[in-house]
């Protein structure tokens, strides 16, 4: 059956899906420089690292919180003008954490840090805007190829971690601000590229899909893929994010320099991101649901390899991290795509919505509590702990699964 004509032309949809690429790449870069200072900023304010997952999970709250909003306004005035406004406020709330930082206020820091979460939460559903343009059978595909743009993050942030850090210095002002002032930066060119060059909005053509959807799937079958598709989103980002939030701490008190934990954290978003072309294929391929076991069962090796890590086992770190990220990429891609099939255009992004604020709830309660964890246990402890939590995704597409379209099989 060919394509629904109303989708954009070939040309049209690389351009698109071109804009969309870059501003998740400018965003992710400096989020990653972002989240990998903000344990060690916190602990230096504090003189421990009890709260030290406090600021990270400040800002995944403010994910959580930004998504109900921005996604409204994504479905009120289109995609483009939902991304653009989100990443404005991520650019204000990084410029002030970085303020803070160099203030010493951790209060401050902790509201810069929430108001930079909240516009996040409008990159995190520009994946959904490539679906919006591609036909169904290659939407994890789409899909991937934004989440793909994380790889320039994951390579880019870490390394420009030392340099940022130095600058900051130069110029007579706490080093670790030096990153947070970059990904200030970052997020308000991204949101100048949306907005200028993000049309016509992909949002406009998400009703194409409609017709497909009640031969294919009815009420009853898009809540099976939404069930499926939540466990592993929850699971996949609460894991990560326990075990990366304090890989960073957990380092240092080994002695080691801030370089390693860029490497190690380098390794990490590399496997989040560097394959997610493939992933998308897979998914594609052979079903989304199959690609979601395959990232659970990275999730469980990579946890049990991180809990028998010490701070200074550079070579088990970096496998254990680049794993995990790996793991994450899969359960990620896969699920996104198999959340919203069956699901009308009407509902589709309040849909979208709900999900990812939920998904960002429970990895802010993972990345509140993780410091908890470290101080009270140890790092194998909170490693061992992510690895208990993967029997969840199992068990509810066990209960679920018959009710899955051929397309998520």
């Amino acid at each position: 059956m060919p394509d629904p004509p109303t989708l954009p032309s070939p040309p049209v949809r690389r351009r698109l899906l071109g804009v969309l690429f870059a501003g998740s790449a400018l965003t992710r870069t400096g989020l990653i420089a972002a989240l990998t200072v903000a344990a060690l900023a916190a602990e230096d304010m504090l003189g421990s690292a009890t709260l030290g997952g406090l600021p990270a999970a400040t800002a995944t709250i403010g994910i959580a919180a930004g998504t109900p909003p921005i996604s409204w306004l994504m479905a009120r005035s289109g995609r483009r003008i939902g991304l653009g406004v989100g990443l404005a406020v991520s650019a204000g709330g990084g410029g002030l954490a970085a303020l803070a930082v160099n203030a010493g206020s951790f209060p401050i820091f902790v509201a810069g840090m929430f108001l930079f979460g909240m516009g996040i939460a409008a990159e995190r559903l520009s994946r959904y805007a490539a679906a919006d343009i591609t036909p169904l059978r290659r939407q994890a595909f789409a899909i991937s190829l934004v989440v793909w743009a994380g790889t320039i993050g994951s390579v880019l942030g870490p390394v420009l971690l030392a340099p940022a850090e130095g600058f900051a210095e130069s110029l007579g002002i706490e080093g670790l601000a030096g990153p947070l002032v970059m990904a200030a930066l970052f997020a308000a060119v991204a949101a100048v590229v949306v907005l200028r060059w993000l049309r016509p909005d992909p949002l406009s053509f998400a009703p194409v899909h409609d017709p497909a959807a009640p031969s294919r799937a009815g009420p009853r079958l898009a809540g099976n893929n939404a069930r499926v598709a939540l466990a592993a989103l929850i699971v996949g980002q609460v894991v990560m994010v326990m075990i990366m939030t304090m890989t960073p701490v957990h380092i240092r008190r080994a002695g080691e320099e801030l370089g390693i934990v860029g490497l190690v954290i380098a390794a990490h978003t590399l496997g989040m991101f560097a394959f997610s072309p493939l992933t998308g294929f897979l998914s594609d391929r052979f079903g989304r649901v199959k690609v979601i076991v395959i990232g659970q069962i990275m999730l469980l090796v990579s946890a049990v390899l991180a809990s028998f890590a010490a701070g200074d086992e550079r070579v088990l770190l970096v496998a254990s991290l680049f794993l995990l990220g790996l793991g994450w990429n899969f359960g990620f891609v896969a699920a996104s795509a198999l959340l919203t099939e069956g699901a009308p255009a009407s509902s589709r992004v309040p849909l979208q919505g709900l999900a990812d604020s939920i998904v960002w709830t429970s990895a802010a309660i993972a990345s509140l509590s993780s410091g908890a964890l470290l101080e009270l246990g140890s790092y194998s402890l909170l490693a061992l702990l992510g690895a208990s939590l993967v029997v969840i995704p199992f068990a509810v597409l066990a209960r679920y699964r018959p009710g899955i379209a051929a397309t998520g099989s």
